[in-house]
Protein backbone atom coordinates (compact mmCIF):
# COMPACT_ATOMS: atom_id res chain seq x y z
CA UNK A 1 0.00 0.00 0.00
CA UNK A 2 1.16 3.54 -0.82
CA UNK A 3 0.50 5.81 2.17
CA UNK A 4 0.20 9.60 2.08
CA UNK A 5 0.45 10.96 5.63
CA UNK A 6 -2.06 13.81 5.59
CA UNK A 7 -1.88 16.45 8.29
CA UNK A 8 -5.59 16.97 7.91
CA UNK A 9 -8.88 16.48 9.75
CA UNK A 10 -8.74 14.08 12.69
CA UNK A 11 -11.72 11.95 13.67
CA UNK A 12 -12.41 14.16 16.69
CA UNK A 13 -12.05 17.44 14.80
CA UNK A 14 -15.19 19.04 13.37
CA UNK A 15 -15.42 20.75 10.00
CA UNK A 16 -16.08 24.01 11.87
CA UNK A 17 -12.84 23.83 13.84
CA UNK A 18 -10.93 22.68 10.76
CA UNK A 19 -12.25 25.69 8.86
CA UNK A 20 -11.04 28.05 11.58
CA UNK A 21 -7.52 26.68 11.16
CA UNK A 22 -7.33 27.69 7.50
CA UNK A 23 -5.91 30.91 6.13
CA UNK A 24 -8.23 33.51 4.62
CA UNK A 25 -7.16 32.54 1.11
CA UNK A 26 -7.65 28.81 1.81
CA UNK A 27 -11.15 29.41 3.16
CA UNK A 28 -12.27 31.35 0.08
CA UNK A 29 -10.43 29.07 -2.36
CA UNK A 30 -12.78 26.24 -1.35
CA UNK A 31 -15.49 27.99 -3.38
CA UNK A 32 -13.70 27.53 -6.71
CA UNK A 33 -13.83 24.68 -9.23
CA UNK A 34 -11.24 25.41 -11.92
CA UNK A 35 -9.24 23.81 -14.70
CA UNK A 36 -5.61 22.74 -14.29
CA UNK A 37 -2.52 22.38 -16.45
CA UNK A 38 -0.96 19.18 -17.69
CA UNK A 39 -1.76 15.50 -17.45
CA UNK A 40 1.40 14.03 -15.91
CA UNK A 41 2.30 15.89 -12.72
CA UNK A 42 0.22 18.52 -10.91
CA UNK A 43 1.53 21.83 -9.63
CA UNK A 44 -0.15 25.12 -8.73
CA UNK A 45 -0.05 27.92 -11.30
CA UNK A 46 -0.53 30.68 -8.70
CA UNK A 47 1.36 31.52 -5.52
CA UNK A 48 1.13 34.03 -2.71
CA UNK A 49 3.96 36.49 -2.07
CA UNK A 50 5.58 34.06 0.36
CA UNK A 51 5.55 31.36 -2.37
CA UNK A 52 2.69 29.45 -0.74
CA UNK A 53 0.87 27.59 -3.54
CA UNK A 54 -2.79 28.45 -4.10
CA UNK A 55 -5.00 25.39 -4.65
CA UNK A 56 -8.70 25.55 -5.57
CA UNK A 57 -11.48 23.73 -3.76
CA UNK A 58 -11.92 21.50 -6.78
CA UNK A 59 -10.19 20.79 -10.09
CA UNK A 60 -12.12 20.05 -13.26
CA UNK A 61 -10.37 17.76 -15.72
CA UNK A 62 -10.74 18.51 -19.41
CA UNK A 63 -9.81 16.16 -22.25
CA UNK A 64 -6.25 17.53 -22.38
CA UNK A 65 -5.80 16.58 -18.69
CA UNK A 66 -6.60 12.94 -19.43
CA UNK A 67 -3.68 10.63 -20.15
CA UNK A 68 -3.65 7.89 -22.77
CA UNK A 69 -4.14 5.04 -20.30
CA UNK A 70 -5.96 4.46 -17.00
CA UNK A 71 -2.56 4.20 -15.30
CA UNK A 72 -1.62 7.69 -16.53
CA UNK A 73 -4.91 9.15 -15.28
CA UNK A 74 -4.39 7.53 -11.87
CA UNK A 75 -0.83 8.84 -11.70
CA UNK A 76 -1.88 12.42 -12.47
CA UNK A 77 -4.71 12.37 -9.95
CA UNK A 78 -2.39 10.85 -7.33
CA UNK A 79 0.07 13.67 -8.03
CA UNK A 80 -2.59 16.22 -7.05
CA UNK A 81 -2.95 14.59 -3.65
CA UNK A 82 0.79 14.17 -3.09
CA UNK A 83 1.48 17.80 -4.13
CA UNK A 84 -1.06 19.15 -1.63
CA UNK A 85 0.19 16.81 1.07
CA UNK A 86 3.78 17.91 0.54
CA UNK A 87 2.79 21.58 0.64
CA UNK A 88 0.48 21.08 3.63
CA UNK A 89 -2.53 22.58 1.92
CA UNK A 90 -6.12 21.38 1.50
CA UNK A 91 -6.58 18.74 -1.21
CA UNK A 92 -9.07 19.59 -3.95
CA UNK A 93 -11.77 17.20 -5.06
CA UNK A 94 -11.33 16.01 -8.63
CA UNK A 95 -14.25 16.43 -11.04
CA UNK A 96 -14.89 15.43 -14.62
CA UNK A 97 -17.63 16.04 -17.19
CA UNK A 98 -18.62 12.49 -18.17
CA UNK A 99 -22.17 12.50 -19.51
CA UNK A 100 -21.52 9.96 -22.25
CA UNK A 101 -21.75 10.31 -26.01
CA UNK A 102 -20.31 13.61 -27.23
CA UNK A 103 -19.45 14.81 -23.71
CA UNK A 104 -17.14 11.99 -22.77
CA UNK A 105 -13.90 13.13 -21.12
CA UNK A 106 -12.93 9.57 -20.22
CA UNK A 107 -13.59 8.12 -23.66
CA UNK A 108 -11.02 5.40 -24.34
CA UNK A 109 -10.20 5.13 -20.63
CA UNK A 110 -13.37 3.76 -19.05
CA UNK A 111 -15.77 1.31 -20.67
CA UNK A 112 -18.01 2.69 -23.41
CA UNK A 113 -20.61 5.22 -22.24
CA UNK A 114 -23.14 6.20 -24.85
CA UNK A 115 -25.18 9.39 -24.89
CA UNK A 116 -28.18 9.88 -22.61
CA UNK A 117 -30.50 9.63 -25.61
CA UNK A 118 -28.96 6.38 -26.82
CA UNK A 119 -29.13 4.85 -23.34
CA UNK A 120 -32.79 5.75 -22.87
CA UNK A 121 -33.61 4.46 -26.37
CA UNK A 122 -31.82 1.12 -26.04
CA UNK A 123 -31.55 0.17 -22.37
CA UNK A 124 -34.00 -0.39 -19.56
CA UNK A 125 -33.73 1.93 -16.55
CA UNK A 126 -32.33 -1.01 -14.57
CA UNK A 127 -29.59 -1.69 -17.12
CA UNK A 128 -28.83 2.03 -17.36
CA UNK A 129 -28.23 2.10 -13.61
CA UNK A 130 -25.82 -0.83 -13.90
CA UNK A 131 -23.92 0.92 -16.72
CA UNK A 132 -23.64 4.17 -14.76
CA UNK A 133 -22.64 2.25 -11.66
CA UNK A 134 -19.80 0.57 -13.53
CA UNK A 135 -18.66 3.98 -14.76
CA UNK A 136 -18.70 5.24 -11.18
CA UNK A 137 -16.60 2.33 -9.96
CA UNK A 138 -14.03 2.99 -12.66
CA UNK A 139 -13.98 6.71 -11.86
CA UNK A 140 -13.41 5.96 -8.19
CA UNK A 141 -10.40 3.81 -9.02
CA UNK A 142 -9.05 6.57 -11.28
CA UNK A 143 -9.14 8.96 -8.32
CA UNK A 144 -12.17 11.02 -9.35
CA UNK A 145 -14.68 12.29 -6.78
CA UNK A 146 -17.35 14.10 -8.79
CA UNK A 147 -19.07 13.76 -12.16
CA UNK A 148 -20.87 16.70 -13.78
CA UNK A 149 -23.82 14.55 -14.83
CA UNK A 150 -26.64 13.86 -15.54
CA UNK A 151 -28.38 16.39 -17.75
CA UNK A 152 -31.85 16.36 -16.17
CA UNK A 153 -33.44 18.65 -18.76
CA UNK A 154 -36.22 17.13 -20.85
CA UNK A 155 -35.85 17.81 -24.53
CA UNK A 156 -38.43 20.11 -26.13
CA UNK A 157 -38.38 22.42 -29.15
CA UNK A 158 -36.89 25.27 -27.10
CA UNK A 159 -33.69 23.36 -26.27
CA UNK A 160 -33.54 20.57 -28.85
CA UNK A 161 -30.75 22.09 -30.96
CA UNK A 162 -28.55 22.82 -27.94
CA UNK A 163 -29.06 19.61 -25.97
CA UNK A 164 -29.40 17.19 -28.88
CA UNK A 165 -28.51 13.69 -27.60
CA UNK A 166 -27.37 14.97 -24.20
CA UNK A 167 -30.98 14.71 -22.96
CA UNK A 168 -32.73 11.46 -22.09
CA UNK A 169 -35.80 12.65 -24.00
CA UNK A 170 -39.24 13.70 -22.76
CA UNK A 171 -40.09 14.61 -19.18
CA UNK A 172 -41.06 11.13 -17.97
CA UNK A 173 -37.97 9.50 -19.50
CA UNK A 174 -35.76 12.22 -18.05
CA UNK A 175 -37.12 11.70 -14.55
CA UNK A 176 -36.66 7.92 -14.65
CA UNK A 177 -33.20 7.79 -16.24
CA UNK A 178 -31.78 10.80 -14.40
CA UNK A 179 -32.86 9.24 -11.11
CA UNK A 180 -31.16 5.96 -11.99
CA UNK A 181 -28.02 7.81 -13.07
CA UNK A 182 -27.81 9.84 -9.85
CA UNK A 183 -28.39 6.80 -7.65
CA UNK A 184 -25.76 4.77 -9.50
CA UNK A 185 -23.07 7.40 -9.03
CA UNK A 186 -23.94 8.28 -5.45
CA UNK A 187 -24.18 4.64 -4.33
CA UNK A 188 -20.70 4.03 -5.70
CA UNK A 189 -19.05 7.02 -4.02
CA UNK A 190 -19.09 9.51 -6.89
CA UNK A 191 -20.85 12.84 -6.33
CA UNK A 192 -23.41 13.50 -9.05
CA UNK A 193 -24.18 16.96 -10.43
CA UNK A 194 -27.72 17.38 -11.75
CA UNK A 195 -27.75 20.02 -14.48
CA UNK A 196 -28.58 22.57 -15.82
CA UNK A 197 -31.20 24.00 -13.43
CA UNK A 198 -33.66 25.50 -14.26
CA UNK A 199 -33.06 24.72 -17.94
CA UNK A 200 -31.68 25.98 -21.25
CA UNK A 201 -32.83 27.28 -24.61
CA UNK A 202 -31.36 26.62 -28.05
CA UNK A 203 -28.75 29.33 -27.45
CA UNK A 204 -25.35 27.94 -26.54
CA UNK A 205 -24.36 29.72 -23.28
CA UNK A 206 -20.72 29.66 -24.36
CA UNK A 207 -21.56 32.37 -26.89
CA UNK A 208 -24.91 33.90 -25.90
CA UNK A 209 -27.49 34.33 -23.17
CA UNK A 210 -30.15 31.55 -23.18
CA UNK A 211 -33.70 32.88 -22.88
CA UNK A 212 -36.51 30.40 -22.27
CA UNK A 213 -39.56 32.03 -23.86
CA UNK A 214 -42.43 29.81 -22.74
CA UNK A 215 -45.29 30.37 -20.33
CA UNK A 216 -44.89 29.68 -16.63
CA UNK A 217 -47.32 26.76 -16.93
CA UNK A 218 -45.37 25.15 -19.77
CA UNK A 219 -42.10 25.80 -18.01
CA UNK A 220 -43.31 24.16 -14.80
CA UNK A 221 -44.46 20.99 -16.54
CA UNK A 222 -41.48 20.69 -18.90
CA UNK A 223 -38.64 21.82 -16.62
CA UNK A 224 -39.45 22.58 -13.00
CA UNK A 225 -41.39 19.41 -12.15
CA UNK A 226 -38.83 16.99 -13.67
CA UNK A 227 -36.03 18.72 -11.79
CA UNK A 228 -38.04 18.62 -8.56
CA UNK A 229 -38.72 14.88 -8.95
CA UNK A 230 -35.02 14.12 -9.53
CA UNK A 231 -33.70 16.39 -6.78
CA UNK A 232 -36.21 15.17 -4.20
CA UNK A 233 -36.16 11.56 -5.32
CA UNK A 234 -32.46 10.79 -4.97
CA UNK A 235 -30.76 13.71 -3.19
CA UNK A 236 -27.77 14.32 -5.51
CA UNK A 237 -24.68 15.89 -3.96
CA UNK A 238 -24.78 18.88 -6.32
CA UNK A 239 -26.93 20.80 -8.74
CA UNK A 240 -25.45 23.00 -11.47
CA UNK A 241 -27.17 26.26 -12.36
CA UNK A 242 -27.62 27.39 -15.95
CA UNK A 243 -27.19 30.93 -17.25
CA UNK A 244 -30.73 31.00 -18.62
CA UNK A 245 -33.36 33.69 -18.16
CA UNK A 246 -36.89 32.30 -17.80
CA UNK A 247 -39.32 34.86 -19.19
CA UNK A 248 -42.41 33.08 -17.90
CA UNK A 249 -41.45 34.01 -14.33
CA UNK A 250 -40.59 37.60 -15.15
CA UNK A 251 -37.06 37.15 -13.81
CA UNK A 252 -34.50 39.21 -15.74
CA UNK A 253 -31.33 37.84 -14.10
CA UNK A 254 -29.45 34.74 -15.33
CA UNK A 255 -30.38 31.80 -13.10
CA UNK A 256 -26.88 31.22 -11.70
CA UNK A 257 -26.86 34.81 -10.40
CA UNK A 258 -30.47 34.86 -9.25
CA UNK A 259 -31.56 34.69 -5.61
CA UNK A 260 -35.05 33.92 -6.92
CA UNK A 261 -33.97 30.74 -8.71
CA UNK A 262 -31.49 29.59 -6.09
CA UNK A 263 -33.04 30.86 -2.87
CA UNK A 264 -36.76 30.84 -3.57
CA UNK A 265 -37.22 28.07 -6.12
CA UNK A 266 -34.35 25.62 -5.56
CA UNK A 267 -33.88 25.95 -1.80
CA UNK A 268 -37.37 26.81 -0.54
CA UNK A 269 -39.86 25.48 -3.10
CA UNK A 270 -38.01 22.31 -4.10
CA UNK A 271 -36.24 21.94 -0.75
CA UNK A 272 -32.79 21.12 -2.11
CA UNK A 273 -30.01 21.39 0.51
CA UNK A 274 -26.91 20.18 -1.35
CA UNK A 275 -24.09 22.04 -3.08
CA UNK A 276 -25.08 24.59 -5.72
CA UNK A 277 -22.55 25.05 -8.53
CA UNK A 278 -22.57 27.87 -11.06
CA UNK A 279 -22.03 27.16 -14.71
CA UNK A 280 -18.78 28.62 -16.06
CA UNK A 281 -18.54 32.24 -14.91
CA UNK A 282 -16.37 33.03 -17.94
CA UNK A 283 -18.98 31.96 -20.51
CA UNK A 284 -20.09 34.51 -23.09
CA UNK A 285 -23.64 34.30 -21.75
CA UNK A 286 -22.53 36.36 -18.74
CA UNK A 287 -19.43 38.26 -19.83
CA UNK A 288 -21.09 39.69 -22.95
CA UNK A 289 -24.31 40.69 -21.20
CA UNK A 290 -23.22 42.94 -18.37
CA UNK A 291 -21.85 40.32 -15.98
CA UNK A 292 -18.04 40.29 -16.23
CA UNK A 293 -16.30 37.72 -13.98
CA UNK A 294 -15.35 40.27 -11.31
CA UNK A 295 -19.02 41.18 -10.93
CA UNK A 296 -20.45 37.70 -11.48
CA UNK A 297 -18.45 36.01 -8.70
CA UNK A 298 -19.91 38.37 -6.11
CA UNK A 299 -23.45 38.19 -7.46
CA UNK A 300 -23.36 34.38 -7.65
CA UNK A 301 -22.35 34.01 -3.99
CA UNK A 302 -24.89 36.66 -3.01
CA UNK A 303 -27.58 34.64 -4.79
CA UNK A 304 -26.68 31.42 -2.95
CA UNK A 305 -24.11 29.64 -5.12
CA UNK A 306 -21.66 27.49 -3.14
CA UNK A 307 -19.16 26.65 -5.88
CA UNK A 308 -17.96 28.94 -8.67
CA UNK A 309 -16.95 27.10 -11.82
CA UNK A 310 -14.23 28.75 -13.91
CA UNK A 311 -12.85 27.39 -17.18
CA UNK A 312 -9.71 29.40 -16.41
CA UNK A 313 -6.71 28.00 -14.53
CA UNK A 314 -6.06 31.17 -12.53
CA UNK A 315 -8.59 32.22 -9.92
CA UNK A 316 -6.60 34.12 -7.26
CA UNK A 317 -7.82 37.52 -8.45
CA UNK A 318 -11.38 36.31 -7.89
CA UNK A 319 -10.42 35.06 -4.42
CA UNK A 320 -9.16 38.53 -3.50
CA UNK A 321 -12.35 40.10 -4.88
CA UNK A 322 -14.42 37.90 -2.57
CA UNK A 323 -12.11 38.54 0.39
CA UNK A 324 -12.48 42.29 -0.08
CA UNK A 325 -16.26 41.94 -0.23
CA UNK A 326 -16.18 39.81 2.94
CA UNK A 327 -14.22 42.50 4.78
CA UNK A 328 -16.68 45.12 3.64
CA UNK A 329 -19.88 43.21 4.37
CA UNK A 330 -20.32 40.79 7.32
CA UNK A 331 -23.48 39.33 5.75
CA UNK A 332 -21.54 38.41 2.61
CA UNK A 333 -18.72 36.95 4.72
CA UNK A 334 -21.25 34.67 6.40
CA UNK A 335 -22.41 33.36 3.02
CA UNK A 336 -18.83 32.60 2.02
CA UNK A 337 -18.24 30.82 5.32
CA UNK A 338 -21.34 28.66 4.93
CA UNK A 339 -20.39 27.71 1.36
CA UNK A 340 -16.78 26.94 2.30
CA UNK A 341 -17.85 24.69 5.16
CA UNK A 342 -20.26 22.84 2.87
CA UNK A 343 -17.42 22.13 0.46
CA UNK A 344 -15.19 20.97 3.31
CA UNK A 345 -17.96 18.70 4.61
CA UNK A 346 -18.16 17.12 1.14
CA UNK A 347 -14.38 16.63 1.11
CA UNK A 348 -14.52 15.03 4.54
CA UNK A 349 -17.15 12.60 3.25
CA UNK A 350 -14.84 11.76 0.33
CA UNK A 351 -11.94 11.10 2.71
CA UNK A 352 -9.91 14.06 1.49
CA UNK A 353 -9.42 15.63 4.92
CA UNK A 354 -8.55 12.54 6.91
CA UNK A 355 -5.22 11.79 8.53
CA UNK A 356 -3.29 8.68 7.49
CA UNK A 357 -5.31 8.34 4.31
CA UNK A 358 -4.22 5.25 2.43
CA UNK A 359 -4.07 5.32 -1.36
CA UNK A 360 -3.83 1.96 -3.07
CA UNK A 361 -1.01 1.50 -5.52
CA UNK A 362 -1.78 1.94 -9.19
CA UNK A 363 -0.98 -1.73 -9.83
CA UNK A 364 -3.45 -2.79 -7.15
CA UNK A 365 -6.19 -0.52 -8.47
CA UNK A 366 -5.60 -1.56 -12.08
CA UNK A 367 -6.37 -5.17 -11.20
CA UNK A 368 -9.89 -4.13 -10.14
CA UNK A 369 -10.20 -1.58 -12.96
CA UNK A 370 -9.62 -4.16 -15.69
CA UNK A 371 -12.31 -6.44 -14.27
CA UNK A 372 -14.91 -3.67 -14.05
CA UNK A 373 -13.98 -2.32 -17.49
CA UNK A 374 -14.51 -5.76 -18.99
CA UNK A 375 -17.99 -6.03 -17.46
CA UNK A 376 -18.85 -2.54 -18.69
CA UNK A 377 -17.94 -3.45 -22.25
CA UNK A 378 -20.43 -6.33 -22.25
CA UNK A 379 -23.30 -3.78 -22.15
CA UNK A 380 -22.30 -2.20 -25.45
CA UNK A 381 -25.05 -2.27 -28.09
Amino acid sequence: MLVFSFVFLSNSESVDSYYEGLSEVEKVSQLFLVNVEGKESYRSVEFLKDETPVVPGGVLLFSYNIGDTPEEVMAFNDSIISYCNYNKTVCPYIAVDQEGGEVNRLGGITSVLRSCKRLSDNYSPEDAKIIYGLQAQQMKLLGIHMNLAPVAEPQIDYNRDFLSRRSFGNASRTIVYSTQCVRAYEENGIASVVKHFPGNSNTDPHVGLPIISISQKDFDSNFLLPFAFVLNGCNPTCVLMSHAIVEGYGEKTPACLSSFWIGEMLRKKIGYEGLVISDDIFMGALADNGYPPEKAVIQAIEAGVDVLMLSEKKFLDSVFILIEECRRRPDFQKKVEVASKKVLAFKHKQGLLQKNNEVRTIEDRMEDFRKIYKVGQTYEK
